[in-house]
C-alpha cells in the first residue's frame, strides 16, 4: 500500500509507518463478506434532484502536502451543488460548504426532504453540523463499513477530477487550485453529459 501511495503521488510513507496506522484504525483485518443479503444494504436511486445529496472531503497533494476538496453532489442530476478548497479537514470547513448548498439550492424551502449520505467522519457528527442538519430537515445517512460504495458518486466525481485537471496541470499557489476547480466545475455542471442518466446535463 505504501509503495501504491508513492506511485499515485498520494503520500511518502514507509510501509511500516502504513502498517501502524492500518494497525491503530483496526483495517489490517482480512476484508470479510457481511453476513445477510448484501442488496439489502444499499440505497434506493433517487428519482429527482435533491432528494439525496452526497458529501465526502478528498485529498489534494500540493507541494508535498495536502489541501481538502470538500463537495455536495446532487445523486440524481449529478450536479455538484457547493464545494470548497480548503487547507485544513474540521468541521467547520464541512459546515461552511453544507450552509452554501442549502442556502442555494433550499433557500425557505425546508420539505424536500434531503438525504444527505456522508461517511461515519468526525467532520460530520459534530452538533454544529447536526444543527444545519436540523434547520433545513435533513436526514444525514452515514455509509456502512460494509457498504462504502453508497458514496461512490461523490468519490467517481473526486477522482475524476483528479485524473482530468489536478495531475494534468502543474498548481502553484492556492489561489490557482480554487480558479483551476472553479472552471472545471462550472463546466462539469453546465456542459458535461452524465451516463448514467441518459446523457442529460
Amino acid at each position: 500500500m505504501a509503495w501504491m501511495m508513492i506511485d499515485e503521488n498520494i503520500a511518502y510513507m514507509s510501509p511500516s509507518s502504513v502498517y501502524r496506522i492500518l494497525v491503530d484504525c483496526g483495517l489490517n483485518r482480512r476484508w470479510q463478506k457481511p453476513l445477510g443479503d448484501s442488496k439489502k444494504t444499499g440505497f434506493d436511486q433517487p428519482k429527482a434532484i435533491h432528494e439525496h445529496w452526497h458529501m465526502d472531503i478528498s485529498y489534494i497533494n500540493f507541494k508535498g502536502s495536502f489541501v481538502y476538496l470538500i463537495s455536495v453532489l446532487d445523486g440524481f442530476s449529478r450536479a455538484v451543488l457547493a464545494w470548497s478548497i480548503s487547507t485544513r479537514m474540521e468541521s467547520l470547513d464541512t459546515q461552511l460548504v453544507l450552509w452554501d448548498a442549502c442556502d442555494k439550492w433550499l433557500g425557505g424551502d425546508k420539505f424536500l426532504a434531503v438525504r444527505l449520505i456522508t461517511d461515519n467522519g468526525s467532520q460530520f457528527l459534530t452538533k454544529e453540523f447536526k444543527q444545519i442538519l436540523k434547520e433545513f430537515s435533513i436526514h444525514n445517512v452515514r455509509t456502512s463499513v460494509n457498504h462504502p460504495q453508497s458514496n461512490g458518486k461523490l468519490e467517481r466525481f473526486h477522482g475524476t477530477i483528479k485524473t482530468e485537471l489536478i495531475r494534468e496541470i502543474p498548481m502553484y499557489s492556492l489561489e490557482q487550485i480554487r480558479e483551476e476547480v472553479g472552471k472545471w466545475i462550472e463546466e462539469y455542471n453546465s456542459l458535461r453529459l452524465h451516463s448514467a442518466i441518459g446523457y442529460v446535463t
